[in-house]
C-alpha cells in the first residue's frame, strides 16, 4: 500500500496541471485521502467475502463464558504446510474437544499472511479416504476431459486435484476463499498427509477421553 501511494504522489506532484506548489500539496492531499478510503472499503469487503466457518471446534473456541486450556502438539511439517492437533478444555464444563490445525504461509513482495484451517475430529476419517482415493485411483488414471475433485471442511480446508495438460496436480488449501492459502503437493506429500491424520485421530482420542 506504502508503493502504491508513492507512486500516486509522485504522479500527482508531476502531473497535475498548476504551478502553484500549495494547491499541488492540497490536491496530492486529496488524492492520498481517496486512497485510503478505496483501501479501507476493500478491507472491509474482503472481511464480508469471508465465510463463516462451521467447524464445531471454532464453535467450542469461541463460545462466551468459557476457561479454556489449550494445548498444541506439533507434528510433521509437510512441505509449507504446518500440522497441530489442538485440544481444548472447558475447565468449567469439564468438557473437552480436539481438532487438527493446519497452517500456511504466504509472502508477497509488499505483503504477508498466514492461514490457518481447522479439521473437526469426525472430519478426519472422511478426509483420510478423500486423500487415499486422490493417490490410488486420480492421479493414476488419465481422463480425456479437464476434471477436478476436491473435499471440503467445515472450516473451509480444500484437500483436492485437477487434471489439465495431461497431467494431475494435487492441493491443499487451508482457506478455501483465498488462493493465497495453497500449497501443491506429489504423491509423498499426499500420504505424509494421510499419517498425520492417522495420527491427529489416535491423540485426539487419547487426550479427549
Amino acid at each position: 500500500m506504502a508503493y502504491i501511494l508513492e507512486i500516486v504522489i509522485n504522479f500527482a506532484q508531476n502531473n497535475l496541471i498548476t504551478t502553484d506548489k500549495a494547491m499541488k500539496k492540497v490536491l496530492s492531499l486529496l488524492i492520498i485521502m481517496l486512497c485510503f478510503g478505496f483501501y479501507s472499503f476493500a478491507q472491509e469487503k474482503a472481511k464480508d467475502d469471508i465465510p463463516e466457518s462451521k467447524s464445531k471446534a471454532i464453535e467450542f473456541l469461541k463460545a462466551d463464558g468459557t476457561f479454556l486450556v489449550k494445548e498444541f502438539y506439533d507434528l510433521q511439517k509437510i512441505k509449507g504446510v504446518e500440522c497441530q492437533v489442538l485440544i481444548m478444555t472447558n475447565v468449567v464444563s469439564g468438557t473437552k474437544m480436539g481438532c487438527l490445525r493446519l497452517e500456511t504461509q504466504y509472502r508477497g513482495q509488499y505483503s504477508s499472511d498466514s492461514y490457518i484451517g481447522t479439521l473437526d475430529s469426525d472430519e478426519l476419517d472422511a478426509c483420510i479416504k478423500s486423500l487415499q482415493y486422490i493417490k490410488d485411483t486420480l492421479l493414476p488414471s488419465a481422463p480425456t476431459v479437464y476434471t477436478e475433485a476436491e473435499y471440503k471442511t467445515n472450516d473451509g480446508v480444500k484437500f483436492g486435484a485437477y487434471y489439465a495438460k495431461d497431467k494431475w496436480t494435487a492441493f491443499i488449501y487451508t482457506k478455501g476463499y483465498t488462493s493465497r492459502s495453497a500449497e501443491f503437493l506429489g504423491v509423498d506429500n499426499l500420504d505424509s498427509f494421510i499419517t498425520v491424520m492417522q495420527q491427529a485421530k489416535i491423540l485426539i482420542a487419547d487426550k479427549t477421553k
